[in-house]
């Protein structure tokens, strides 16, 4: 099956695509020629064979990902991505069969308990050959090796020119070192002997970086032989390490699986048949213990002789200038340009600007800087903008970062500096310090300059509203008839007597009021400015910037499309709130409440019921009115996930609560009201959560003072009756005593009660027992 030609929309670099196509060429015949063994099942080899292939073809694909329309990728990725899945269950019994036949050779005396484990396998892998089967069939029938290879193979032929091995040598320079990043980032472990997880990551990420070196190799002249030979021997290495990790998980719950089902049958000697799996099993651990040693040995040998420092040294280029790869690129009048700028590690918002802008036939980029910075992704963008090969200058904050230059001491952007450092690589570091501070060039006669701030300095902004007379000043000195700028995050077209004025916008960081993001996209013939705003998943966004642990006021940036310094600013006056003030938000979030969950009897009943527990606990918690506040807020909103679905509901009210802007929170209380809300039922809270990750510990043990309060509140009302008309709170030296004032006694109240009192019991320690007292 033939896939249309649709590469000459989409190029953007045809000596990349072209070799891209070409080695994915090449994997596809080897995973095609083995799918029909694997359905056969004659042949264990046939099974390693097509898994390899599919993981290859799995690797090569997103390292030349912009070549393909982006949907068609999607797709084709996924149904591979199935089948790799199967393959590794089928792969992964069929060399643990192996292992255990090799075992029983070096003891045939246990042979007859060893067959146990055997059989259990080998039933295993009997079943899932079924589904391995359906998956390759239906992969078949979906033809997507054949578009893959259709497309493929259409793209390569419809190359008139050779390739440019340094056009591609570049790129290949840059993905080598990022997958050298991945695996070098795990360095912190490697001595630590009992990190397994993190050892089998860094496994994962060595065989991504040795099929990246095999898919490059051929443009270095085996000059990467050596290198792709000592990375398989780390992915061997650790390959075997894990998998002794699995039998020592998976043999004690064996065995004990086998001694339940004996008790019954009784038709194993099972002290014997125990005494056998138990020697596996330390044989096993021996064997872990060997490959761990390996793995060190290897580590230290390699940072002693400078490995890793060769391996980028080798596969270095001398870049060409900027200005020469825009000339190539820039030859149609007819071209589309994609301008972005200011993403700040938004990588979600990115993704949807490129995935708008290929709708609309663009096919080449500019980025106008501060690509990094208060965003949750600094490596991803980085990473995007060199596959997608996106023509950047650097920006003013990405100089503060890869120079280690704070500029401000404002606690916030202090902290967003530290975090983009901290997470920044060596390699994405390097690529920024690639890029120039401008760009020049010509297209259909008009000369375009491209720089962060102004013409004359980085830290210029330019606005809207910046008078002609400076901007006449600022075109005289770019000498251009077309200037991109950013570093405003305003989005405009400004025209002047001697030139055009572009700001794309912030693509990363609105500050108008408007949380979409923003792109534009220049057109020469005729020429045309379109301006561009797009909604994206912005919650997503927020949502990363809460699980790398950055405040809740970066994340309220985001989703009210507002600067920071406006976010603070109202924290800081929220901050001051009266007792009067506190009354109207609480009025504010009811009515909130109810836009989601209209049924409001449960959530009062819920609230009154918390605050009496808070205020007869008072001469235990010593907490005061701020947090009161808190705990009848988080009551009155604690349900409004049901909106959503009633599975899972407390984590769906913590992200309402998080992520609609109606509500009148001030960011830090945000956290803390949604926590409270989140922990009312289900898992108790753990440092480990996202929505705790930047609170500090005195802040933690209230949200757990609090959350507490509110899941025997919410007990004492699962039938949602109200049939609790009020408690009495008796404190003593070991126990808590809850009188609770009703007319009947209700059975399903009080077991919900005593479920919910968990965290109460470990925050208070003390008891907690109800008594019922008629009304």
């Amino acid at each position: 099956m033939n896939a249309p030609n649709r590469f000459a929309k989409h190029q953007k670099d045809s000596n990349y695509c072209q070799f891209g196509c070409q080695t994915l060429l090449g994997l596809l015949d080897g995973l095609d020629n083995n799918i029909e063994g694997v359905i056969e099942n004659k042949d264990i080899e046939c099974v390693h064979k097509t898994r390899v292939g599919s993981r290859k073809l799995r690797a090569a694909m997103p390292l030349f990902q912009y070549c393909f329309p982006q949907k068609t990728y999607k797709k084709w990725l996924k149904q591979i991505k199935k089948v790799t899945c199967l393959l590794g269950q089928a792969r992964d019994l069929d060399v643990q069969i192996e292992f255990i036949e090799n075992y029983i050779k070096q003891k045939p005396l246990d042979k007859k308990y060893m067959n146990t484990l055997l059989a259990d396998h080998k039933n295993c892998r009997k079943k899932v050959q079924t589904p391995v089967v359906e998956g390759l069939e239906k992969l078949k029938d979906t033809f997507v090796l054949q578009e893959i290879y259709g497309f493929c193979k259409e793209t390569s032929s419809a190359q008139p020119i050779g390739l440019d091995p340094i056009a591609v040598l570049e790129k290949a320079h840059w993905h080598i070192c990022f997958r050298l990043d991945d695996f070098l980032s795990h360095k912190k472990y490697v001595h630590l002997e009992n990190e397994n997880k993190k050892h089998h990551e860094m496994r994962i990420n060595a065989k991504k970086l040795r099929y990246t070196m095999e898919f490059f190799a051929p443009l270095y002249e085996n000059k990467l032989k050596k290198e792709i030979e000592t990375t398989k021997t780390y992915q061997d290495i650790l390959g075997e390490k894990h998998d002794c990790e699995v039998w020592m998980d998976f043999l004690p719950r064996f065995i004990g699986k086998i001694k339940t089902q004996n008790e019954i049958n009784k038709k194993i000697d099972i002290s014997n048949f125990e005494r056998a799996l138990l020697e596996f099993l330390d044989y096993v651990k021996e064997k872990r213990k060997r490959h761990y040693i390996q793995f060190v040995n290897l580590w230290d040998e390699n940072l002693k002789n400078g490995f890793f420092d060769k391996l980028k040294e080798i596969t270095e280029v001398e870049s060409r200038s900027a200005e020469g790869k825009v000339e190539k690129l820039f030859l149609n009048p007819d071209i589309k340009i994609g301008v972005i700028s200011d993403i700040h590690a938004n990588l979600h918002a990115l993704e949807k600007v490129f995935q708008d802008a290929e709708e609309r036939g663009v096919n080449v980029f500019l980025n106008a800087g501060d690509s990094i910075g208060f965003g949750a992704c600094p490596n991803e963008v980085v990473k995007l903008l060199c596959e997608r090969n996106v023509l950047s200058v650097i920006g003013n904050f990405d100089l503060e970062v890869i120079g280690n230059n704070k500029k401000e001491n404002k606690k916030e952007r202090n902290l967003a500096f530290k975090f983009a450092k901290k997470e920044l690589t060596k390699t994405c570091e390097s690529y920024l310090l690639s890029l120039p501070k401008e760009l020049k060039f010509e297209i259909a006669g008009k000369k375009m300059l491209v720089t962060h701030g102004s013409p004359e300095s980085i830290e210029e902004h330019i606005y809207h509203d910046t008078p002609i007379d400076r901007l006449d000043v600022l075109a005289s000195k770019g000498g251009a008839d077309l200037i991109v700028v950013g570093h405003s995050h305003e989005q405009f077209l400004k025209e002047t007597n001697r030139a055009s004025f572009v700001n794309p916008g912030s693509a990363g960081r609105p500050g108008d009021g408007n949380p979409q993001t923003a792109y534009a996209i220049l057109n020469f013939n005729p020429f045309k400015v379109e301006l561009i705003r797009l909604d994206y998943d912005v919650e997503a966004a927020a949502e990363s910037l809460r699980r790398k642990g950055l405040p809740e006021s970066f994340a309220q940036m985001l989703l009210r499309g507002i600067s920071l310094d406006a976010i603070l600013l109202e924290d800081k006056t929220k901050k001051k709130m009266s007792v009067e003030d506190c009354r109207e938000i609480v009025k504010a979030a009811k009515i909130v409440a109810q836009k989601y969950w209209p049924d409001t009897e449960h959530s009062s009943q819920v609230t009154t019921l918390a605050l009496q527990f808070f205020d007869g606990l008072a001469d235990v918690h010593k907490l005061g009115e701020t947090e009161r506040f808190w705990l009848e807020c988080a009551s009155i909103l604690h349900d409004i996930g049901l909106s959503k679905s009633a599975s899972g509901h407390h984590k769906k009210s913590a992200k309402l609560i998080l992520n609609d802007i109606e509500m009148p929170f001030a960011s830090q209380e945000r956290r803390i009201i949604a926590s409270i809300a989140r922990y009312h039922r289900k898992g108790l809270p753990k440092q480990s959560h996202y929505n705790l990750a930047s609170l500090d510990r005195a802040t933690i043990y209230k949200v757990k003072v609090l959350a507490s309060l509110l899941r025997v509140a919410d007990g004492l009302d699962c039938t949602h009756q109200a049939s609790v008309k009020s408690i009495n709170l008796k404190v003593g030296t070991k126990k808590i005593t809850v009188e609770s004032l009703s007319k009947n006694k209700s059975m399903l109240e009080e077991q919900a009660f005593n479920k919910k009192k968990d965290l109460f019991e470990k925050v208070f320690g003390k008891k907690l027992v109800l008594i019922w007292k008629k009304q």
